[in-house]
């Protein structure tokens, strides 16, 4: 593996300096799942890494006036485990309690994830439907982007590179019920062929309010309107979950089009959606 620098800040103002320092020739180092693959690859030449697992500010879990904020270097283990994630947002657990090995969700970081931009990134679908925002910040100062503008394609984001991602900030529905579910090609370690996110809102019988992201289906994961737009409103039934699976296939055929993978996962799609609903449904009766 190529030598580089490494360096250890303890502060995010220290962890700015070195950035803005260093523009496009220094590299985060988070978890580091991705990023130690690239450096042996040598699909990535940094002069120097900046270490960042040791900035406490950049690490836990809050819920504030109905928004939850999970700091980027938070694990995915943490994340699976949090009382918070677990009662407000259960799609966020679910999707991180099976990315890759015990090893990795020790190490590997929710910023990282996103950061990685990834099309099968497990714990993406899930930041998108709860209307992902993350909140970067660097010596010019802090803003806000939508996960959705922050991801720009296969391992391509928004992000500048005197820029830190601090945290990342989900709203979820008041009272909603969610669930997430991936399909990989073996148990242990499995990247998703395909996975999806249901967000749902009960009044009675009816749905009041619905959010669905699909993953593995696009460049980056993304919202799938015009599903949410079918559900805002029915009965949830049997009925209204089989012309759902039937929209979904259809949708991810359209995304697809004429790739390899089409057949395949418009088929799949129907598998991963109906785990979903079941996972809402037992969630709902709780």
């Amino acid at each position: 593996m190529q030598k580089v620098d490494y360096f250890r800040p303890e502060t995010i103002e220290e962890a700015l300096e070195l950035l803005a320092a260093g523009r496009e020739e220094y590299k985060i180092l988070a978890g580091g799942t991705d990023l130690v693959l690239h450096l042996r690859e040598r699909k990535v030449s940094p002069k120097a890494l900046v270490d960042i697992t040791h900035i406490s500010a950049l690490k836990g879990i809050r819920e504030e006036e109905g928004k939850i904020i999970i700091k980027a270097a938070t694990t995915f283990t943490e994340v699976a485990s949090s009382t918070i994630v677990l009662e407000k947002i259960p799609a966020l657990a679910d999707a991180c309690k099976v990315v890759g090995s015990p090893q990795i969700r020790n190490q590997g970081t929710i910023g990282g994830n996103i950061v990685n931009a990834s099309p099968a990134a497990d714990s993406v679908p899930a930041l998108v439907l709860f209307d992902g925002v993350a909140r970067l910040t660097s010596k010019r100062g802090t803003r806000e982007i939508l996960l959705t503008e922050l991801l720009q394609g296969v391992g391509k984001t928004a992000i500048e590179p005197d820029e830190l991602l601090e945290e990342v900030i989900l709203t979820p529905y008041p009272g909603s019920v969610s669930g997430f579910y991936k399909l990989g090609r073996r148990n242990a370690l499995a990247i998703a062929r395909i996975s999806g996110a249901v967000e749902l809102v009960f009044a009675g019988s009816k749905i009041a309010k619905a959010r669905v992201a699909l993953g593995s289906v696009a460049p980056n994961p993304f919202r799938a309107t015009e599903l949410e737009q079918f559900l805002n409103g029915r009965e949830f039934n049997e009925e209204t979950k089989e012309e759902l699976i039937a929209l979904a296939k259809n949708l991810v055929a359209d995304k697809l089009g004429s790739r390899a993978s089409a057949p395949y996962k418009r088929e799949a799609i129907a598998g991963v959606m109906r785990e979903i609903l079941n996972r809402i449904e037992q969630r709902r009766g709780r």
